[in-house]
């Protein structure tokens, strides 16, 4: 194959998650040449959790729990990170009438710079226009209620920033506040951390 420079290869606007693109690792140590897969650059940035078909039966005791299944409730951040994070629950449940609180629980060392992100809840079934929502800014990983009491089923939605010191792990979780019968994360409730920066970073782009 005769040597030719990668400037000089043909483009391709199409490229496929499986084609390989050349990469030099430690480029600031001892440089080597490695190849990766368009679809693992892609994947350094997606950190998600989806409630898979079937749902997600919650524990009805109060005190926080999981918000998503083992198999997939357990985020690993890295240290000196900045992370935008957003989700959206739904939680069906009947019974006793209790609030519902958001909570991040740190494992495996992990610290937090800071972290401050805003929540909107709606009681209301699915499928139903409701009129009266609940909000809350929420400025700790703790567990904090961000609904009005009720016996209905939840909708939450939330989104911001998470400001991390040292590497570890993050666990969504939710904290009924008394048990309600039959709780359950439904089908495709989802939580996403996207890294964005350093944990001091202020902007980043075109951006003076």
């Amino acid at each position: 194959m005769t040597d030719v420079k990668i400037t000089e290869l043909t483009v391709t606007t199409t490229p496929a998650e499986t084609d390989i693109l050349p990469i030099v690792v430690t480029p600031g140590g001892t440089p080597a040449t490695r190849k990766v897969t368009v679809k693992s650059i892609a994947d350094i940035r997606l950190n998600y959790s989806i409630v898979p078909a079937g749902d997600f039966s919650l524990s009805t005791a109060t005190g926080v729990q999981s918000a998503f299944p083992t198999a997939g409730d357990v985020f690993t951040l890295a240290a000196l990170t900045t992370y935008e994070f957003e989700g959206m629950y739904q939680i069906s449940k009947s019974g006793t009438t209790c609030t519902i609180g958001l909570a991040f629980a740190l494992g495996g060392g992990a610290s937090v710079t800071s972290i401050l992100y805003h929540a909107l809840a709606q009681s209301v079934a699915v499928d139903t226009t409701g009129t009266t929502q609940d909000s809350a800014y929420i400025d700790t990983v703790s567990s904090t209620v961000i609904n009005a009491t009720s016996a209905t089923a939840v909708f939450i939605k939330f989104r911001g920033l998470i400001r991390m010191n040292a590497a570890g792990t993050v666990t969504p979780q939710i904290n009924f506040s008394a048990s309600p019968t039959s709780p359950t994360m439904k089908a495709n409730s989802w939580i996403k951390f996207t890294p964005i920066g350093t944990n001091t970073e202020n902007q980043k782009g075109v951006v003076a």
